[in-house]
């Protein structure tokens, strides 16, 4: 198990408020299900890619606890057209994002993906696009294959465990579950690529990260 201590140097103004909701997150995952974090190892020095399950609203501020620096989430942008949320959102840096859309109607947010790439801030993004209603993995869409193109950064898999519980898709809190984030080993987009050729091939480089999620398995206790 593993807290980090942040260094919230690369969001400028905003820091504070990442800061303020890293620690919230935090501590609502201890004090609800006591978190543990594994695979501190594989998580690449440089920026990357980082690529979940998606069960909870705990899950984007969780992605982060790997990074000792702040990472940026995409989001759908219905979470971003209230004043407050909007603020609130962008001042985490998240880069909204049309759950359904494709190609040029996500230009702007593919854009921004690469922009802080480049600037060396990692990016969490949630392939499934919707949290899912059961914990069980659902299908990757395109446009994160699309995204792990794009950038050609280490893909950073990570699976929680236990969210689902805590604070499931009906938004109502639950105390005393085990929770646990696992890193996997990283990616190299290289490996995963079927080729310019491929007829689908953004699909099928998120259908193999998604093989990689699900292939994280859950710590026995005894492995602990």
């Amino acid at each position: 198990m593993r807290h980090s201590k942040v260094r919230f140097v690369t969001l400028g103004k905003n820091k504070f408020v990442y800061a303020a909701s890293w620690h919230a997150a935090l501590s609502m995952c201890d004090l609800f299900g006591r978190i543990e974090l594994y695979g501190e190892e594989n998580v690449p020095k440089g920026p990357c890619l980082v690529v979940g399950n998606h069960v909870s609203f705990l899950d984007p501020p969780a992605m982060a606890f790997f990074h000792d620096t702040p990472v940026c989430v995409i989001a759908r942008d219905t979470l971003m057209k209230s004043g407050f949320w909007k603020k609130y959102f962008t001042a985490l840096n998240a880069i909204p994002i049309q759950r359904d859309g494709e190609g040029s109607g996500n230009l702007g947010a593919f854009k921004k993906v690469l922009a802080n790439i480049k600037k060396g801030i990692s990016v969490v993004i949630f392939p499934e696009g919707t949290r899912s209603p059961n914990g069980e993995l659902l299908p990757g869409k395109a446009g994160a294959g699309l995204i792990a193109l794009k950038a050609n950064v280490p893909i950073l898999p990570i699976r929680s465990f236990g969210f689902g519980e805590v604070l499931p898709k009906s938004n109502i809190l639950s105390a005393g579950a085990r929770i646990c984030l696992v890193a996997g080993k990283p990616i190299d987009v290289k490996d995963i690529d079927p080729g310019k050729g491929c007829k689908d091939r953004e699909q099928m480089v998120v259908n193999a990260i998604m093989e990689r999620i699900a292939n994280i398995s859950l710590p026995r206790i005894d492995e602990v």
